[in-house]
């Protein structure tokens, strides 16, 4: 009896906004759409005659974590005053507002170094809620990369499979005036699935050198391109590893007669 491999369904992430017309005008974004400005111009080879010295473009790490997940976008423009312990806000539309966490809350218990550099935290009314498959969370990101001077969101984790609301804190860098503009990148939402897991810590040992090298060889053995090359590698095989091919050079392979020509 043949088993055949059976192509698992996408996981589906629904966003939808409680404000008519906003989906329209300022929607959620895929994170890979949201790339930093800086990050575009930076070159992948410090020499182009060179292929060993990479920018950071080159790390794997860095384009990964970028693009993963969805990017919700600032929804209207923002008019914010931060003096003297207090603030007020202003917006285009009376149908998004903003409140705050006092200190009390946050900013009293946290090191006195992020207290020093840091006005308030600002809590958006979010108009934007998100529903992902039974089993399935997202984590709640700061845009790191986009190196905003006024603001950074705390990060957190949501079970977004039973609780849709996304209000975000906005941990205020400043004391002062300052505009917020429409579609200012504002947090990141990775969606992934909860599971249960172990974990072994363990030393050197030959499985564990043999799997590391040969992870390594897949990516040292090229010039440029092998992290991805093994990840697409990896995405075509149903089991979810690189196949390997095992030789035995204990058998002789007969070769076939060649037919003579007439």
């Amino acid at each position: 009896m043949f088993t055949f491999w059976k192509k698992k369904e996408k996981p589906v992430i629904k966003w939808w906004s409680v404000i008519e017309g906003l989906e329209k005008v300022v929607p959620i974004l895929p994170a890979k759409e949201v790339i930093p400005d800086w990050w575009t111009r930076v070159e992948r080879m410090l020499d182009r005659r060179v292929d060993t010295k990479g920018t950071v473009r080159n790390c794997p790490s860095f384009p990964e974590y970028i693009t993963q997940g969805f990017v919700v976008p600032l929804w209207c423009d923002l008019h914010i005053i931060i003096e003297d312990g207090k603030f007020e806000w202003h917006t285009p539309e009376k149908a998004f507002s903003f409140s705050s966490h006092a200190d009390p809350q946050f900013r009293d218990w946290v090191p006195k170094h992020v207290r020093d550099n840091s006005s308030m935290i600002l809590k958006p009314a979010c108009p934007w809620r998100l529903k992902t498959p039974p089993g399935w969370s997202v984590w709640q990101l700061p845009m790191t990369y986009h190196y905003n001077p006024i603001f950074e969101v705390l990060p957190g984790i949501i079970w977004s499979d039973i609780h849709h609301e996304i209000n975000q804190q906005m941990l205020m860098k400043k004391h002062g005036e300052f505009k917020l503009d429409r579609g200012t990148p504002l947090a990141m939402y990775v969606p992934y699935e909860r599971k249960k897991y172990d974990f072994t810590i363990e030393g050197p040992n030959p499985e564990n050198a043999k799997m590391a090298n040969e992870s390594y060889m897949h990516v040292r053995t090229m010039f440029k391109g092998g992290y991805k090359r093994h990840q697409a590698e990896v995405k075509k095989c149903p089991m979810g590893h690189t196949p390997t091919r095992e030789i035995d050079n204990t058998k002789k392979t007969k070769r076939k007669p060649r037919k003579k020509k007439v």
